[in-house]
């Protein structure tokens, strides 16, 4: 007779009475007769239980079930919990599970030789989607899932997901869905969907979406997505979305995405985010943040930590010195060397004073800490014998603070006129000016000095021989009309 295996339950409040066991023979009903209940958790029985629990379970439905039921022994109990109105059955951990099945990759197919004529017609047959090649080589265009060696076609290479490893040339186009190693070359455009070591070369354009560890070189554009390491050299734009660690030399522009350690040099425009090197350009150059020189004709920057040197030099914060025409800083821990030189934390003042070559002079003075330009303009009316004249002038000089006390010296060179400022003339005043001054308030001082004054004549007939008082050095050229006058002098003045 085939015994069933015993079924053991469980309710919420513990086990039920035993049944009778069932009674067979020939003569006899058969009858089912319920398994004794086995007391288990309010919590549902569920596949992968603790082996402590299932065995917990298994030893008291041993304890629980009928001798006569031995003869079914080798038959595993089914558990039934009854709980919170469920019945649930759970499945024994040891049962046997169905495997799970998994896609496999496409085998490729290693093919040493192809021969292409037309797309879809080659030597490697229809489908070269798995076909692996050392060389392949397509009258119009070639294709393979990897070529480990060398692709050559007339409008086209394209390797899929397997990438290139060698080299691939054409006239039209180089595809590669994954990485390169090695080499591109074609007039026309190189893509590499992935990254890219060694090189691409191109007249149209370079793009490679991952990073870069080599060359880009191309007549339109070259592009490394996510960084480079190596060069770019273009004659329209080199672009890198990520880090730059060597060299971006174009035509038109230099892009930086990341932060570049080395050189960015173009005709048009450089721009970088954090760069570590230096900027060269005939137009702009911009970094955010800058550690190492731009030199360019307009330079722009967030917070530089070297030097600016162009016409225009424009930074939020310098920490080095900005040479130019015109220099700007928020805030400038450096010089500024320049004709006008706007600088947070340097100069910007203005001077009145007195002396022996004009009796009323302002002056403007502009710069950084210790360097400064200097305007002037002046006037003495005609006195007695002396004629009125007017003087106009330029001039660079240092600053050198020590407290409440500072001293200055510079070098002037103005030129001396008798009707106007802007008339014709042919006379020209240097100066060379020794001041110490006093800070009497944050916004006032008074300074006074000594100047040594050299004016050369080209017309010999007019020498303004009422300048200058005690000793003269004379000395005179060219037949009589070049004169060469040199004093000294003396000024005094007040400075706001």
């Amino acid at each position: 007779m085939l015994a069933a295996p015993p079924l053991v339950a469980t309710t919420a409040s513990g086990p039920a009475e035993p049944a009778a066991a069932a009674i067979d023979g020939p003569d006899a009903s058969r009858v089912l007769a319920a398994p004794p209940l086995v007391p288990v958790a309010e919590t549902p029985t569920v596949p992968g239980a603790a082996d402590a629990r299932r065995t917990g379970r298994e030893t008291a439905a041993e304890a629980a079930r009928p001798k006569d039921a031995d003869a079914a022994s080798e038959a595993k109990p089914v558990v039934v919990s009854v709980a919170r109105g469920e019945v649930r059955a759970a499945q024994d951990a040891d049962a046997p599970t169905a495997p799970t099945e998994t896609k496999s990759e496409v085998d490729e197919v290693h093919i040493p030789f192809s021969l292409t004529l037309v797309p879809g017609l080659s030597t490697s047959g229809f489908h070269t989607g798995n076909v692996v090649n050392n060389v392949s080589i397509g009258l119009v265009s070639t294709h393979a899932r990897r070529v480990d060696g060398v692709a050559m076609a007339i409008a086209g290479n394209w390797v899929g997901a397997g990438g290139m490893r060698g080299a691939q040339l054409s006239v039209g186009a180089n595809v590669s869905n994954a990485d390169l190693l090695g080499l591109q070359s074609t007039v026309g455009v190189n893509v590499v969907r992935g990254n890219a070591e060694g090189a691409q070369l191109a007249v149209g354009g370079n793009i490679a979406s991952g990073a870069v560890n080599g060359t880009q070189m191309g007549v339109g554009v070259n592009v490394a997505g996510q960084g480079l390491m190596g060069a770019q050299l273009g004659v329209g734009a080199n672009v890198s979305g990520g880090f730059v660690r060597g060299l971006q030399m174009a035509v038109g522009v230099n892009v930086a995405g990341g932060p570049m350690s080395g050189l960015q040099a173009s005709a048009g425009v450089n721009v970088a985010g954090e760069l570590s090197g230096l900027q060269m350009s005939s137009g702009v150059s911009y970094a955010r943040q800058l550690s190492g020189g731009q030199l360019s004709i307009i330079n722009l920057g967030g917070e530089v930590d070297g030097a600016q040197v162009g016409i225009v030099n424009i930074a939020n914060k310098v920490s080095g010195a900005q040479v130019g025409i015109l220099n700007v800083a928020r805030h400038s821990d450096g010089e500024a060397v320049g004709l006008l030189s706007f600088v947070g934390g340097g100069q910007a003042n203005v001077a009145v004073w007195g002396s022996d070559v004009a009796l009323a002079n302002v002056g403007v003075k502009l710069g950084g800490r210790h360097i400064y330009s200097l305007f002037t303009v002046g006037y003495s009316p005609a006195i007695d014998d002396d004629r009125r004249r007017y003087v106009m002038g330029a001039g660079l000089g240092g600053h050198i603070p020590a407290g409440r006390f500072f001293v200055d010296i510079d070098l002037v060179g103005s030129t001396l006129h008798t009707k106007n400022l802007f008339e014709d003339t042919h006379h020209v005043l240097g100066q060379v000016r020794l001041m110490a001054g006093w800070q009497v308030a944050r916004n006032f001082a008074v300074f006074g000095g000594v100047s040594a004054n050299t004016l050369v004549s080209w017309d010999g007939r007019d020498e303004w021989r009422e300048l200058g008082f005690g000793p003269e050095w004379r000395q005179v050229s060219d037949g009589g009309r070049t004169v060469v006058r040199t004093w000294p002098g003396l000024l005094a003045g007040v400075q706001i």
